[in-house]
């Protein structure tokens, strides 16, 4: 037993006692002033029949609230919710005081006065519920005072409707250290200007945050629905800037969380990045995945990576007969192995750490699992500056290893195989781009009878191990300065969660040799979100934190694309989702992937890069050899 235990179950013991002792005294109270209230209090000679009557009045009503467990609740929590198991406790306590008086009225020298039940019950309604109010309000208003904050920093202005400020402004009383001291609500209920909410009051819109922000001192905005839409909140982060107020914004991330109770740390978060996405909710028919994915064998190479282990929890939820994990870090493969063992502890999960540019690892992994339905395929070098340096290594990884994938899951007959490819595939001015385009050709132009081979490839994802967000947040944390690469710089991005969403349905509604393209909306400025990243961190950009431009590193481009001049897509009867509908030249070279492992085994980067530009057309890779020497152009 826990050395804490006993002391638990004593505090325990001496509250419901409390509480009992609470109730009898108000029990007797109410008993004593409902006969005086009935005759004047001029009870001389009714004190046979009330002494006669207490025990039964004081039974009849701990009955009632023992069954209702009225002892448990805390009151300092006391609700709505509460009064629902007061009253009705209350009145079968009436009824079984009258019951109790009918079978024992032999006790009684005369008639019990029938007005003393009715009078009883109206009483002791006013003493439980004042009991409950008065210790709400000390908890609220004398021992919540000593908690709250006495600078600055902790004060807190609320966006939202009233009627949602409203149940934060009730919970947050007994919670203010954590939530901050409240002092004013912003919307756009103009009638409501000038009242109060729970002594808060209501003292303008939200395009005024900023300037309310900065002269009540404010650093910190609770942001509750409908005003955390990414539009929204963009609004308010540049509002708060543009007036010069440094303001850290949090968010309730529903409605539900205001009605849950007690508002405290866990049920606010910061805003972060992906909030001020403007991506639109899109919903796709859920009978294609199931078909795809429910009761089947399921292979994620990569599987502990940021879009593998997207992919494995998002696959888990179609209770597949089988989920196999492809990793080659043993780190991240017991990572994701415990979070899903976890999760969905029926799910029959087999962790493989091996690597795809192993044949026999391959095929253990397809003979634990006792074959396979799909294979998702996300295991690949992807951080550019890095395979610049590390040629042969990035086209040993992403394209030997997709080669070794694509030909042992023909040979096993594997009906599925969907390959994660990238926006940097297209028009290619990077070693991974190029690795990722010839990956591509590998696993769709050797595409066996029977089997689909689909390839999606989508733009950068937000929080991703090579994503720019991680790499921000340190700098912001560090002081700075946040570095970007020149002020033009544009990248498509979307969440982690979405992106594993499209990639499954553009798996499903793929045809054999396709590459599916996601729609990823606007490109977005890099520094632009630099800047609303240091916002967001309650800083100034260009103030308290600076911005550096530091120019484009090897391999990487001003402006990603998702398709060439010989490319178009088609859409598909799935919003967000496209298919490329590509001008083949039939007199292309296929790639001669023996020679791709020769050049590697041979460490020849120049080679392997000849070898790239004679491989995909339009592409834009540097033609200076590791020497600086011009490379002769192949194409």
């Amino acid at each position: 037993m826990p050395a804490e235990l006993p002391a638990v179950l004593n505090r325990r013991a001496v509250r419901r006692l409390v509480v009992f002792s609470w109730h009898i005294c108000g029990i007797c109270l109410a008993y004593f002033f409902a006969f005086g209230l009935r005759f004047d209090f001029q009870l001389a000679t009714y004190w046979d029949v009330i002494w006669r009557g207490l025990p039964l009045v004081i039974a009849s009503y701990l009955v009632a609230f023992t069954g209702f467990r009225l002892y448990s609740g805390i009151w300092t929590y006391f609700s709505f919710q509460e009064c629902l198991k007061v009253f009705p406790a209350l009145f079968t306590g009436a009824g079984l005081h009258i019951a109790s008086v009918a079978v024992f009225s032999q006790i009684f020298p005369g008639t019990f006065p029938r007005s003393v039940f009715a009078l009883t019950l109206l009483l002791l309604l006013s003493w439980e519920f004042g009991g409950r109010f008065a210790i709400r309000w000390l908890r609220q208003h004398l021992i919540g005072q000593e908690t709250e904050p006495s600078d600055h920093q902790q004060r807190c202005l609320i966006v939202g409707p009233s009627e949602a400020a409203a149940h934060v402004l009730r919970n947050a009383r007994i919670a203010t250290g954590e939530v901050g001291k409240m002092v004013g609500v912003l919307n756009d209920e103009t009638d409501k200007r000038g009242l109060t909410i729970d002594r808060v009051s209501i003292i303008g819109a939200p395009d005024e945050v900023g300037k309310l922000a900065k002269a009540l001192q404010v650093s910190k905005v609770l942001i509750l629905p409908p005003y955390d839409t990414p539009n929204k909140i963009r609004e308010l982060v540049d509002n708060c800037s543009d007036a010069g107020a440094t303001c850290a914004m949090q968010v309730i991330p529903s409605l539900g969380d205001l009605a849950s109770g007690r508002v405290n740390i866990s049920s606010i978060r910061d805003v972060e990045i992906e909030d001020l996405l403007d991506r639109e909710e899109h919903s796709f028919d859920q009978r294609m995945l199931d078909s795809m994915l429910k009761h089947k064998r399921i292979m994620v190479t990569g599987a502990g990576g940021s879009i593998g282990s997207e992919i494995c929890r998002q696959v888990a939820t179609f209770e597949p007969k089988a989920l196999v994990l492809f990793e080659s870090s043993e780190f991240a493969l017991f990572h994701i192995e415990r979070e899903l063992n976890h999760a969905f502890p029926d799910l029959n999960v087999i962790a493989i750490a091996g690597d795809i540019r192993r044949e026999r690892d391959i095929r253990m992994a397809i003979k634990k699992a006792d074959g396979l339905d799909v294979i998702y395929h996300a295991a690949a070098y992807k951080h550019v500056h890095l395979m610049e340096k590390n040629v042969p290594s990035c086209f040993d990884n992403n394209v030997i290893g997709s080669s070794v994938l694509a030909d042992v899951s023909s040979d096993e007959k594997v009906p599925h195989l969907i390959m994660i490819s990238s926006d940097k595939a297209v028009r290619p001015t990077s070693v991974m781009g190029a690795t990722k385009r010839i990956a591509e050709r590998c696993l769709l132009e050797n595409s066996p009878a029977n089997q689909t081979r689909v390839a999606v490839r989508f733009g950068n994802v937000l929080g991703s191990s090579g994503s720019v967000i991680p790499l921000f947040k340190k700098q912001i944390q560090s002081g700075g300065p946040v570095t970007v690469t020149t002020a033009d710089t544009r990248r498509y991005f979307m969440t982690i969660p979405e992106a594993v969403e499209l990639v499954l349905m553009a798996g499903a509604v793929g045809e054999d040799k396709q590459v599916m393209v996601l729609e990823m909306g606007e490109p977005v400025k890099i520094v632009d979100l630099a800047r609303r990243l240091i916002r967001l961190s309650g800083f100034v950009p260009d103030e308290d934190i600076a911005i550096e431009f530091i120019g484009l590193r090897p391999g990487e481009k001003e402006y990603e694309e998702l398709l060439t001049e010989d490319e178009n897509v088609v859409r598909t009867a799935h919003d967000k989702i496209w298919v490329l509908a590509k001008n083949r030249d039939t007199t292309r070279k296929p790639v001669d992937y023996d020679r791709v492992q020769e050049l590697v085994q041979q460490q020849d980067r120049d080679g392997l890069l000849l070898l790239a530009m004679e491989s995909i057309p339009n592409h834009k890779l540097s033609q200076l050899g590791e020497d600086g020497m011009k490379l002769p152009n192949q194409i």
